[in-house]
């Protein structure tokens, strides 16, 4: 007790009085406000809330910030106004600190210091004790955390031990006011771990005070700069009796003009079991059941008999080469002239049973279904490696890239409301050019779209060539829905179901995902992937923007693929008229809304809502790599062994595609530093075609390694273990939001930026999301695979060429 004491004394009056002069103030004050309020005895509240930013507009926040932090450029005002607000907000308190020492006077009767007036509130418990009772009989607040509220600031004002911790729970403002460093977290740990002592026996709960500098813009919450203060308060009090008590603290200090009080968030160990929950938990039981079910008989009866034989014809051929080698030391034993036979046969039946298939053709459906839970056949398929001579390798290092990329960028957007050095590090960021890669990483998702383009049309033309145009469409379209679908809704319901029980923290939303809302009222639209067009501010799972523009794609592929059947040129001119519409529509939205090049600039220009939704959502604006990778995929399908190419023309292809790519990328330095912003013009004829031009280019290396012409980038790209993470793509892409929100909301301090800290953050985000991915990968997707090929017809025609 008495080094805790010690350490106390030490501290500085600000650090150590803030929570405890906010509370006290709030106490003695409340019922003077709103005693009046009162609904049939009752007295009600209203407080806005500040919610969680959804998908864009935490793009949108990192769009802002990188645009109010470049160099060399005007900055908004709106980083200098806060912080001189925030400079001017904490000097007023501190002077609230100074209490008078003992020859202080005042200057005249009626000039009382405030600073006196904080004095007789904290010394005058019977004033503070009569308050606490006013303000319970008016109904503002239950009695029960009035009494516990006031034992725990009588417990400060004594110096007690146990409250003391409450108080040092709590967070203390740091350096860096001036640098907009506003999320004050506390020790959640020691909060809840403590409790009162005595007749008044409460637990400690972990509150967040959410306190808005300036109006709070209820459609864009990222808009205002929110100052987030952890404290340790009675668990018995709720978040609105805990919004109450900060109100009235800052209409005390006379700051309700500067700051506007949001409801505050208790983050605790309780979770609500939701319907989702449930239905999550039901799923799980029943695909474990399944997975061991289909993994038990594979092996006991159909893997064990196979390799019991193997093992029997394996000693068996051991014996006979001892057999044969003895023979050939020994020359007066007579060689059988059946050896040679006898020895074939032997190693025929091992190529049998090698060869054998997982599963008999005369097992019945049902045990086929359950087998298709099998981890070990299921894990087996999967991390094969084995590639056909034909195969185009290249594209399983291209999707996991591209899928490195994609998380790449979203690690940076999605963690930048858990930073605490924005200001002061992003101006560092943005000065590297390399930093261009994480500003403009919007254009990995057209390298899959350019894929599955590419993907649609190589399968469909082969087919058209063996069996004509008429093809079972149906069945083409059941196949998309049926390979995307089940994953799709499973993992969504598991995220909505289990999120909210994988952390806790100061820095835990009580709300997992933050868009739960979004999905429990607007799930149909991502199960009929038309998030991105009905309801597109409000999308469910964040990043399945992507899967509807893609289905949709995919939908019209057949006008521009069928062409193709009867005329090239037809087929071509089909493409064209596509590309053509998708272009001058871009163009012409572009240059409408005034977009930017690059979304930074939408953030300056405070229309990045517009320019997410209107442009990089919607299907007319991206379908261009798409129309690219069809245009490709009949290529290859038809032209495949035509491909002929020379140094000459492989040089000038790989120097103007890797001129393109990088001008792509690395061309926006103006747009993305401020230096220099693309005219209305050059920004809309960007927008129209940098998207297409990208694919091309990734067109263009499936080309050149087909070709032969791949050199060392082929070798590469077509490293056997990316095989098995290119396969893994599909999962990563479903659950890496999730994780990266789990990785960010366990912390237990605001996160600080720097390249090694957010590379180490990045690396550990990637190992977790793809280790996630194999298990969803053998129990989800590989199963619905299997059960496909199982009980519909299947094509004549396999896909070699490229990963499924």
């Amino acid at each position: 007790m008495n080094t805790l004491n010690r350490v106390n004394e030490n501290l500085s009056k600000t650090v150590l009085k803030l929570t405890f002069l906010l509370l006290v103030q709030a106490i003695c004050n409340t019922e003077s406000y709103y005693s009046i309020q009162r609904d049939h005895g009752k007295v009600t509240w209203s407080f806005p809330e500040a919610r969680s930013p959804n998908y864009h507009e935490r793009l949108a926040l990192a769009g802002q910030v990188l645009a109010q932090n470049t160099k060399n450029v005007k900055q908004e005002p709106t980083v200098a106004a806060t912080a001189e607000d925030l400079v001017l907000i904490f000097r007023t308190i501190e002077n609230y600190f100074i209490l008078p020492s003992e020859n202080w006077h005042l200057k005249s009767d009626n000039s009382l210091r405030m600073a006196d007036k904080v004095k007789v509130s904290v010394m005058e418990l019977d004033s503070v004790i009569g308050s606490l009772n006013d303000l319970a009989e008016s109904g503002a607040v239950s009695r029960r955390c009035i009494n516990d509220t006031g034992y725990l600031l009588i417990g400060m004002l004594q110096r007690q031990g146990w409250a003391l911790k409450f108080l040092d729970a709590a967070g203390k403002p740091g350096p860096g006011l001036s640098q907009i460093r506003l999320n004050f977290v506390g020790d959640y740990d020691l909060c809840r771990s403590q409790g009162s002592n005595g007749s008044e026996t409460f637990k400690g709960n972990y509150v967040t005070w959410k306190i808005s500098v300036g109006p709070l813009n209820p459609k864009n919450p990222t808009a205002s700069p929110i100052v987030q203060w952890g404290v340790c308060m009675p668990d018995t009090c709720t978040d609105m009796e805990n919004t109450l008590f900060v109100f009235e603290a800052v209409q005390y200090l006379g700051l309700n003009g500067t700051l506007n009080v949001l409801q505050a968030e208790s983050h605790t160990d309780h979770r609500e079991l939701s319907v989702a929950t449930v239905v999550s938990i039901v799923i799980l039981c029943i695909i474990g059941s399944l997975v061991f079910g289909g993994t038990f008989y594979d092996v006991i009866f159909l893997q064990w008999p196979r390799w019991r034989k193997q093992w029997i014809a394996k000693e068996e051929e051991n014996r006979i080469n001892t057999f044969i080698s003895s023979s050939e030391g020994n020359p007066s034993r007579s060689r059988s002239p059946d050896d040679d036979d006898v020895l074939l046969i032997a190693k025929n039946d091992m190529e049998e049973t090698t060869s054998i298939l997982i599963v008999n053709p005369d097992t019945g459906r049902l045990v086929k279904a359950l087998v298709a839970f099998s981890v070990y056949t299921n894990g087996f398929k999967l991390l094969n490696t084995t590639q056909q001579p034909d195969s185009i390798s290249c594209i399983h290092g291209i999707r996991f890239f591209s899928m490195s990329w994609v998380i790449l960028g979203h690690v940076f957007s999605f963690g930048l409301a858990y930073f605490d050095n924005l200001v002061s590090a992003i101006p560092d960021l943005v000065s590297r050019w390399t930093f261009d890669a994480i500003a403009n990483a919007f254009v990995s998702v057209d390298t899959f779209f350019a894929l599955s383009g590419i993907l649609v049309s190589y399968l469909s033309v082969m087919q058209m060539r063996q069996k004509g145009w008429k093809l079972n469409w149906g069945l083409f379209y059941f196949h998309r829905f049926w390979r995307l679908t089940p994953p799709y809704i499973l993992v969504m319901v598991l995220i909505l179901g289990l999120q909210q029980y994988c952390g806790k923290g100061p820095l835990w939303e009580s709300v997992q995902p933050s868009d739960k809302v979004v999905c429990e009222k607007y799930w149909w639209t991502n199960l009929l992937y038309i998030n991105n067009l009905v309801h597109s501010n409000k999308v469910c799972l964040a990043q399945s923007w992507y899967l509807s523009n893609d289905m949709q794609f995919f939908v019209i592929s057949p006008l521009m693929i069928i062409p193709f059947h009867f005329n090239t040129f037809l087929g071509l001119g089909s493409c064209s008229i596509f590309f053509l519409a998708h272009g001058i529509t871009t163009a012409v939205l572009s240059a409408q809304h005034k977009w930017g090049a690059s979304p930074i600039s939408e953030a300056r220009a405070n229309d990045f809502q517009s320019y997410f939704m209107e442009y990089y959502e919607a299907p007319w604006c991206r379908i261009g790599p798409y129309i690219v990778g069809i245009v490709t995929g009949y290529l290859l399908a038809t032209k495949r062994d035509s491909i002929k190419l020379n140094w000459i023309t492989a040089t000038i292809g790989w120097t103007v595609a890797t001129a393109v790519a990088l001008s792509v990328v690395y061309g926006l330095r103006g747009d993305i530093k401020g230096t220099h912003l693309s005219s209305v013009a050059v920004a809309a004829l960007y927008n129209a075609l940098a998207r297409s031009a990208w694919g091309a280019c990734i067109c263009w290396v499936i080309i050149a390694c087909v070709a032969g012409w791949g050199g060392f980038v082929n070798s590469f790209l077509s490293w056997s273990p990316f095989v098995v993470l290119g396969r893994l793509t599909y999962m990563a892409y479903l659950i890496h939001v999730s994780l990266i929100n789990i990785y960010f909301g366990n912390q237990q301090t605001a996160f600080h930026l720097t390249i090694f800290n957010i590379a180490m953050a990045y690396i550990s985000i990637m190992v977790g999301t793809y280790g996630v991915s194999f298990f969803l990968m053998l129990a989800l997707e590989s199963p619905m695979i299997s059960l496909e090929k199982l009980f519909l017809p299947q094509r004549k025609m396999e896909w070699h060429q490229l990963p499924k």
